[in-house]
């Protein structure tokens, strides 16, 4: 069967529902100041992409303004392209409206929203541009014609292909490089972290490594939403997962070989710039730093543990490390044993801490083990129980947080160690997929950090000065459960003083 026939006949049979998705302005414009509406700056047209063959429906804007001064005047306008306006007439006043807007001209592809002031004051308006959102309702593509548009699905700010499924088990030896250059190619056109999917039933991309036995290694699109990496040899597929993550594939339909990547631009996005702290958690989070060296020329990536969900979320880690660095880490080593890595390779060790070697920890300074420790005393720790069932079940799977701890340090040899853990009682998939896609990647400072669902706590060296309420803060975090017990002994013993004093006062009486 054709593609063609077969695009077809899913885009008859196949009905999504459709879902909405929530941006913040910010992410929508290069510009990270508050938007002015006034009589100089009368007009702001802030574009964004839905994805090719996605159904948009319904769009609605979120809006924070605060007037300039009391004397703010004027009606304001939003609409997208070119359909009919909403017109806003506010008072003088900080207000947050969310209103639909004219859906008709909404389509896949480039859109523009545009808000306008008519008939300005002496002042006019400030939109908080972190606390405006733009909602869009869009059944989601039934499926791609063409690589480029995949490509530009992957890079939509809506409708996007988010949950990824990457099978590389044809690749042998190098199944665990070939799904990491996967999983940076697709975070380097999606601009975060892919959420890795075990099923490919529940993916909505699929991109799979296959062994065809003859010709040279080539990216072709074989099914609606399926991206195959093929090559002669299960050695020669990693030469097509470098092709996926460095070049890329717009203007190309349904083969993506050797001689089309001569011509293709280079699949690349420019950190921004930063005065971090190369050899602390801050510049591995910032520019991938020292990782993203000659596009890992000099780094070894060891995935430790063998489940599944653990190895996507690793995965998914690396490739937010990726987008941080600005290019794939086309020539790094990857592999499951730490012993097999280079001698003289950084070193990047992802994993359970169960699965790791212990000799890591052993070896690493003195703030790495103390938030390891930290991050033990957080997790449920395994009991037995006796006379009832109703607990019973395994902590790990019942009460599992999210706890993860992050370290960069340097060994005697003069290697960089890179590590990404979870302590026993943790799930370390969880954790490290709300690190990977969240903004506590960008929070991770210091020489080592323990981070949760929704903080970050340093340890070592940080830009936090001592004492600070930062500081004071994380370390009650840290040891939160110390602080409580002290507190509690501290209220027993006050209560043993008070009963002694009591009894002394009744027998002078």
């Amino acid at each position: 069967m054709s593609l063609a026939v077969f695009t077809s006949q899913a885009l008859a049979d196949d009905h999504r529902a459709a879902r909405s998705e929530e941006v913040l302005l910010t992410e929508l414009t290069d510009n990270t100041n508050d938007l002015r509406l006034d009589a100089e700056h009368r007009e702001i047209r802030i574009p964004f992409t839905i994805a090719p063959s996605a159904d948009p429906q319904a769009i609605e804007l979120l809006m924070n303004a605060i007037p300039d001064s009391a004397q703010a005047d004027g009606r304001i306008e939003a609409f997208v392209n070119r359909s009919r306006a909403v017109v806003l007439q506010p008072r003088a006043e900080p207000f947050e409206a969310r209103f639909s807007l004219y859906s008709d001209d909404l389509r896949a592809g480039e859109n523009t929203l545009i808000l306008r002031i008519v008939d300005p004051g002496a002042d006019g308006w400030t939109i908080s541009a972190q606390a405006s959102r733009l909602r869009i309702s869009a059944a989601p593509p039934r499926g791609y014609s063409a690589l480029s548009e995949v490509e530009a699905a992957l890079n939509a700010d809506f409708a996007a292909p988010r949950r990824v499924h990457i099978d590389a088990r044809e690749a042998g030896d190098d199944e665990l490089a070939v799904a990491a250059l996967v999983a940076q190619g697709l975070a380097l056109r999606m601009g975060e972290a892919p959420i890795l999917v075990s099923d490919s039933d529940v993916a909505e991309l699929v991109v799979t490594a296959h062994v065809r036995g003859s010709g040279a290694p080539a990216i072709d699109l074989t099914g609606p939403s399926e991206v195959r990496l093929s090559a002669a040899s299960p050695a020669a597929l990693i030469a097509s997962a470098r092709l996926f993550a460095a070049r890329s594939m717009q203007a190309h339909t349904v083969r993506f070989d050797m001689a089309a990547a001569l011509n293709a631009p280079r699949l690349m996005r420019t950190p921004p710039a930063t005065t971090r702290d190369r050899d602390a958690l801050a510049g591995l989070a910032s520019m991938g730093a020292p990782f993203g060296l000659d596009q890992g020329g000099r780094a070894a990536v060891v995935i430790a543990g063998e489940d599944e969900d653990q190895r996507n979320a690793a995965l998914s880690v690396i490739a937010r490390a990726g987008l941080a660095s600005g290019s794939a880490w086309l020539y790094a080593w990857f592999g499951d044993d730490v012993d097999a890595a280079p001698a003289r390779y950084d070193l990047m060790v992802l994993g359970p801490q169960e699965a790791l070697d212990p000799r890591l920890l052993a070896a690493a300074p003195v703030e790495v083990r103390a938030a390891a420790s930290a991050a033990a005393n957080r997790t449920p720790q395994r009991r037995r129980y006796y006379g009832s069932t109703a607990f019973a079940a395994d902590p790990s799977e019942r009460d599992a947080r999210i706890t993860g701890v992050a370290a960069l340090f340097d060994t005697p040899e003069g290697r960089q160690v890179a590590l990404f853990t979870a302590p026993d009682g943790a799930d370390f998939a969880r954790a490290a997929k709300r690190l990977a896609r969240s903004e506590l990647w960008t929070e991770l400072d210091g020489r080592a950090a323990l981070w949760d669902a929704a903080n970050v706590t340093h340890f070592g060296p940080s830009s936090a000065p001592r004492f600070s309420a930062e500081w004071i803060s994380g370390q009650l975090r840290a040891h939160d459960e110390w602080f409580a017990l002290g507190a509690f002994t501290l209220a027993v013993l006050l209560l043993l003083g008070s009963i002694n004093v009591n009894r002394t006062s009744r027998r002078r009486a």
